[in-house]
């Protein structure tokens, strides 16, 4: 197979540039095992308003990946951390008001964050945080698709054998200096 298949050789991945979009986004967990993610704005206009989401975005023409991982998690927490990789690039039905069908290609990020970091975040997008478990996260009606798959195929180790299970915790940006919302 040869790039012009649609396939990168050396890897045996799709071609992101084939994609309609392309996005990066960011599987950060704390040490419970929770992942971090945006409540998103429930605005039509966006894509899942309303739904837990990933942190991230957006990658912008001639941007790498890595590059718009970073700059999406400053603009929307102000935080990047010091362990962020990469961990797998998928492929998505995407869906915005108005418009046709279109795939995207996710690159998707992991790292982690301290659970007590999270309330003192700086979040600027969105309409709060969570904390949550993935085997509470997958059950959940609203998560967006790219959230969902992504920590579906992150979480497997914890989902088949969790080492201990944690409650989830949210904050809402409305409130007073981050304060802790009802989970």
């Amino acid at each position: 197979m040869t790039a012009g298949d649609g396939v990168v050789a050396d890897h045996w991945l799709p071609n992101p540039s084939l994609a309609d979009r392309r996005f990066a986004g960011a599987l950060l967990t704390d040490e419970w095992g929770r992942y971090l993610l945006q409540i998103r704005d429930d605005k039509p206009e966006i894509l899942h308003p309303g739904a837990f989401g990933l942190f991230g975005g957006g990658i912008e023409d001639g941007e790498a990946p890595e590059e718009a991982m970073r700059r999406e998690l400053i603009e929307e927490i102000g935080l990047v951390p010091d362990d962020l990789a990469p961990f797998r690039l998928v492929w998505l039905p995407v869906r915005q008001l108005g418009l046709p069908l279109q795939r995207a290609a996710l690159q998707l990020f992991a790292g982690t964050i301290a659970a007590a970091s999270v309330p003192a975040l700086d979040q600027r997008e969105g309409a709060g945080r969570v904390l949550m478990p993935p085997h509470l996260l997958l059950l959940e009606a609203r998560v967006a698709l790219s959230a969902r798959i992504g920590i579906a195929l992150h979480a497997q180790a914890a989902l088949a054998h969790p080492p201990r299970l944690a409650e989830a915790e949210r904050w809402d940006v409305s409130a007073p200096e981050g304060r802790k919302a009802e989970a």
